[in-house]
This record gives C-alpha cells, structure tokens and sequence, in this order.
C-alpha cells in the first residue's frame, strides 16, 4: 500500500516508531505494517483485543469507559490508542474498533461503524467512518486502508512540525 510505504519512510528517517491496538481488524493493521522490509525497527507491538475483557486486562481500559460509552465508540478508540503508545514507548499509537459485517445487535451504532484512535505525544483523537455493504474481509481491509491514510497524515504532521 502506497500509505504504508510513505509512512515507514517517514517513521524510519525519523526514528519513531509505531504500535496498534486492534478490535474490528483482528491484527490485520499489524500485519500489513509489518509487511514491508525493516518494519521491525519502526513497528513496536501490536495488541489484539476484540473482547471488552481483553480491552481491560491488556491495555487498561476502564470498565466505566466501556460500559458508559461502547467498546464501540470514538472515546475507547482514544483510550486504546493512548494506552498502546504509552505501554510500548511508541511515537504513535493507532487503534480501530467497530462492528464488522454481519453487524453485533446489541450496539447501539449501526454495522460498519468504525472508530479510528491515533495518539501522539500532544494530541490524541478519534476518526468516524461509516463502511456499506461490505463483506468482513472487504470491511476489514478498508478499515486498515483508512487507518494507514490517518496514520500518513499525522506522521506527516508532525514531521512538518518537528523541522
């Protein structure tokens, strides 16, 4: 991918780094960055935590949050984001949440809303997307896409801001 290739570049010439906390794309933001040669001296670590308990237990997540707000909402995408950035020493955290395709009928958002979390040093913010008619494997792809496009903005941002 196109973002993944201008972000490395950028996070390698600058010497920052990168970790994901992911819920609706299950590792596949981690796996995509880590596709490309010399990933491992920009991408720290990446957690998968699909379930509300493992949102808690690995990165922290207060009950209240969840419960108050959603698993599925901008405020825990924050909250995932900033946590993951924290614990691994990362420039940047990034975190999707969202309800894949067949959809989760007990949330309160409709299938295919995704909430992306980017988290840096002095800022920390949220994206909404909403994603039609996509099957889980499209959704999921799209997802990272919008993620990594996200993660190009912010990385470039800051590299503007830091010369």
């Amino acid at each position: 991918m196109k973002d993944n290739k201008r972000v490395a570049s950028i996070l390698l010439e600058k010497n920052w780094t990168v970790s994901t906390a992911e819920s609706c794309t299950g590792g596949l933001l981690a796996h995509t960055i880590t596709n490309a040669s010399g990933s491992s001296n920009y991408f720290s670590n990446g957690y998968i935590t699909y379930s509300d308990e493992a949102k808690m237990q690995e990165l922290n997540i207060p009950k209240d949050a969840i419960e108050e707000f959603s698993s599925y909402s901008g405020k825990v995408a924050e909250l995932m984001a900033e946590e993951v950035r924290k614990k691994s020493h990362s420039t940047f955290g990034i975190a999707t949440t969202g309800i894949a395709p067949p959809g989760d009928s007990s949330s309160s958002f409709p299938t295919g809303t995704i909430f992306i979390g980017i988290s840096t040093a002095n800022k920390l913010e949220h994206f909404e997307f909403f994603l039609r008619n996509k099957s889980r494997k499209r959704f999921k792809r799209k997802v990272v896409k919008l993620a990594l496009n996200l993660l190009r903005e912010i990385v470039t941002e800051q590299m503007s801001k830091k010369t």
